[in-house]
C-alpha cells in the first residue's frame, strides 16, 4: 500500500502564535537537512578551489603571512610584546588560526544561504541545509589550516600534552559562538550585502581586541577591552590546548559559550519566522 502523501497547510497566521508547532517545524527542518547538507558540502568541497591554480594553497597564505609581519615587527623591536609562554610564533600563529575559525563560522550563514537564494525561490528545501553544509566547510578548512601547526610545532621543538585531548571542545565551541552571531545576522545579512562585507572589514580589525597576537593585557583600556570581548576567553581556552600550558579562563568559557547557546536557539527561531519572507522578496 503507497503511503499517503504529507499535506503542510500554510495559513497567514504569524508562526508565533503557535510556538509547539514552529519548534517541531523546526526540529523536522533539520532532521529533513542533513541529506541535502551533505551533498551541498561534497558540492561546495569540490568547487570551492576548482579555478584556482593554487587551489587550498590559499588557505594557508593568511595565518603565515599574519605570523611572519607580527614576527618581525616583535624581533626588530618596532612592536614589544609581554612574555607568551611558548616561542612567539606559534603564539601567534595558535591565535590567528583559532581567530579565523571564528570569523569563518560568522561569515558562514550568511554566505551559505546567499549562496543559496536561486535554489530557496524556486524550491522548498529545508533552510538549514546550506547552514550546515557551510559549518561543515568551515570545519574542513580549519582542519587543513592547523596542518601549519606541524612544522611549526618541530621547528620550535613544542610538544603536546594531555590538555590536547580538549582541543576538539575548544573548536566546536569557537565555531558555536560565531555561528550563533552568524545566524542572528542572516536575515539582515541575505537583504543588504553590506553586513557580510562589513564583518569581512571589521572581522581584521576587530581581531586586535582580542589577544590573538599578543597575551591577554591586565590593565588600562586595552586589558578592559580584552576581557570584555567573549570571544577572549574561547581563544586563551583554545590556545591553552594546544600550547600545553595550564588552562585559563574556563568559567568564563562555559559561561560565554551557554550565551552563545541561547543566542543561537532564538537566532534560529527567528529565522525560522522570516526567512520564508525574505526569499518571497527576493524571488520577486
Amino acid at each position: 500500500m503507497i503511503p499517503s502523501p504529507t499535506v503542510r497547510r500554510y495559513t497567514p497566521n504569524s508562526a508565533i502564535a503557535n510556538p509547539g508547532l514552529l519548534f517541531s517545524d523546526m526540529g523536522n527542518n533539520l532532521r529533513l537537512s542533513l541529506p541535502l547538507a551533505r551533498a551541498l558540502f561534497l558540492r561546495d568541497l569540490k568547487a570551492q578551489f576548482r579555478q584556482s591554480a593554487l587551489g587550498y594553497a590559499w588557505l594557508f597564505f593568511p595565518p603565515i603571512a599574519t605570523t611572519a609581519v607580527w614576527f618581525f615587527l616583535n624581533s626588530s623591536g618596532v612592536v614589544e610584546v609581554a612574555d607568551t609562554g611558548i616561542p612567539y610564533p606559534a603564539f601567534v600563529m595558535i591565535g590567528t588560526l583559532l581567530w579565523q575559525t571564528f570569523l569563518d563560522s560568522l561569515n558562514r550563514p550568511i554566505q551559505a544561504l546567499s549562496g543559496a537564494r536561486g535554489i530557496m525561490t524556486k524550491l522548498n528545501i529545508p533552510r538549514e541545509a546550506p547552514i550546515l553544509a557551510g559549518v561543515a566547510m568551515t570545519s574542513v578548512t580549519a582542519g587543513i589550516r592547523l596542518l601549519l601547526l606541524i612544522p611549526v610545532f618541530i621547528f620550535l621543538d613544542l610538544s603536546l600534552s594531555w590538555q590536547f585531548l580538549l582541543f576538539p571542545l575548544a573548536y566546536v565551541l569557537i565555531v558555536i559562538a560565531g555561528a550563533s552571531l552568524g545566524v542572528l545576522l542572516t536575515p539582515i545579512g541575505m537583504l543588504y550585502t553590506d553586513i557580510g562585507r562589513g564583518i569581512q572589514m571589521l572581522g581584521q580589525f576587530l581581531m586586535y581586541t582580542a589577544p590573538v597576537v599578543y597575551p591577554m593585557a591586565g590593565t588600562g583600556l586595552l586589558g578592559t577591552v580584552n576581557r570584555w570581548n567573549p570571544v577572549t576567553p574561547l581563544l586563551q581556552f583554545g590556545r591553552s590546548t594546544l600550547s600545553g600550558g595550564p588552562l585559563q579562563a574556563l568559567p568564563e568559557t562555559f559561561l560565554v559559550s551557554a550565551l552563545c547557546l541561547i543566542v543561537l536557539f532564538f537566532a534560529w527561531t527567528i529565522l525560522q519566522i522570516v526567512l520564508p519572507r525574505i526569499i518571497e522578496r527576493m524571488g520577486m
